[in-house]
């Protein structure tokens, strides 16, 4: 008798325009059992489009909701990092060496005659500058730089060379002309206007200086895979 008075009801329901999983879940039944009592009432198109509307709502506060909990999950990953990281203290002159050497490993030239760095990130940059200082006597006025980036950054010259010159505290007379990409690429990214290109510095007859951070980047290697 239950069911009878539920099959009713949820006729009841769905005639007034009621989804099928809202149906079940108000009068505590299953999806299937709605459906299946309810399967030859039409609705009508703004009913449906009623239901839809609500799912839609629904699904989108489904997917915020999910965004959210992803956001706020980063942002403890992130925090509990940055609580890690806060752990090493200040580097000693051998850790310092070691870093600068690892770095130049990744990026510097190995074969090409004359010490080279090259980094888009403007403190990795910055970093290897005060390293060759700190360790080699290489001062700013012992280094050309260059600038690599997308030609469609071209309108972007004078605000690119600026930002280097400024935040790394070189003379204009150090830079080379920016060296511009040729590429059929169309799409203008977010960053765009915040992206300033890949740099590189030189460092004027150091043929020397580079057989010296071979020999320790070999050692490096070497030591590391015993």
């Amino acid at each position: 008798m239950a069911k009878f008075f539920q099959k009713i009801k949820a006729r009841e329901f769905r005639k007034k325009g009621a989804s099928i999983k809202d149906i079940a879940k108000k009068l505590s039944i299953s999806v299937s059992s709605a459906s299946l009592w309810c399967r030859d009432i039409k609705l009508s198109e703004a009913q449906l489009k009623r239901i839809f509307k609500v799912k839609s709502g629904k699904m989108l506060a489904g997917r915020m909701k999910g965004a959210l909990f992803q956001k706020t999950r980063k942002q403890n990953v992130i925090k509990s990092a940055i609580a890690e990281a806060k752990k090493l203290k200040r580097l000693s002159r051998k850790e310092l060496f070691m870093a600068g050497l690892a770095l130049y490993l990744a990026e510097g030239s190995k074969k090409m005659g004359r010490v080279q760095f090259t980094n888009s990130d403007s403190r990795v940059i910055n970093f290897m500058l005060n390293w060759f200082q700190s360790f080699f006597s290489i001062t700013k006025d012992d280094i050309k730089c260059s600038i690599l980036i997308n030609q469609i950054h071209r309108e972007r010259d004078k605000k690119i060379k600026s930002f280097w010159q400024k935040y790394l505290k070189i003379r204009p007379e150090k830079f080379n002309d920016i060296r511009y990409i040729k590429t059929r690429q169309k799409k203008i990214y977010a960053n765009h206007n915040s992206y300033f290109g890949t740099f590189s510095f030189r460092v004027n007859k150091s043929s020397r200086l580079l057989y010296r951070l071979n020999a320790f980047t070999d050692r490096i290697l070497a030591l590391g895979t015993k």
